[in-house]
């Protein structure tokens, strides 16, 4: 099984998917399952230098915004402390970034994840069995559970950087 986790300053949320199915939604320190594979919707480094790390310079190349993780830092320290605790449990862990999942895989790319979450989770249903979801921090987990479960298909892969590394789904 695979963990998707958004992370919030106050609450997380956790999706967990099997084969091509959604099997558990909730909140992360509720969860009580078993996975081996997670992926967090967190920065889980600084940069070295700068406002960007590599890696995130390099999504930018691709066309790809996201915040600064110094902009978000209560949420990048949460989500180093939620990876070295599932670290310490066995859970190999990724950074994920659920909207360069969206827009690489083009699951509704332009659409606000708070104001039209019915056309992402649309989109998502060629992915994965998913039923009906209206909390934006759940689909964002199940995204970034998505995105683990394509690296291990052979159909990710890892940005890079002397300072982090974000894993994104290939472009069909």
């Amino acid at each position: 099984m695979i963990a998707g986790i958004d992370v919030g300053v106050k609450r997380s949320y956790i999706a967990i998917i099997e084969d091509d199915k959604v099997v558990y939604t909730g909140i992360f320190d509720d969860c009580k399952e078993d996975f081996r594979f997670a992926g967090i919707d967190a920065p889980l480094s600084f940069p070295a230098e700068g406002y960007f790390r590599e890696c995130e310079r390099k999504l930018h190349r691709m066309g790809i915004r996201l915040l600064p993780p110094r902009f978000i830092e209560k949420i990048a320290l949460r989500g180093m402390e939620i990876a070295r605790e599932l670290e310490s449990r066995g859970v190999r862990v990724y950074e994920v970034y659920p909207f360069a999942t969206r827009v690489i895989l083009g699951i509704a790319p332009k659409a606000n994840k708070k104001k039209e979450m019915k056309e992402i989770i649309k989109d998502l249903r060629r992915f994965i069995d998913v039923r009906d979801v209206n909390d934006h921090n759940i689909i964002d987990a199940i995204i970034s559970a998505l995105t683990v479960k394509l690296y291990i298909e052979g159909r990710g892969e890892i940005i890079e950087g002397k300072d982090g590394s974000i894993l994104i789904p290939k472009p069909l």
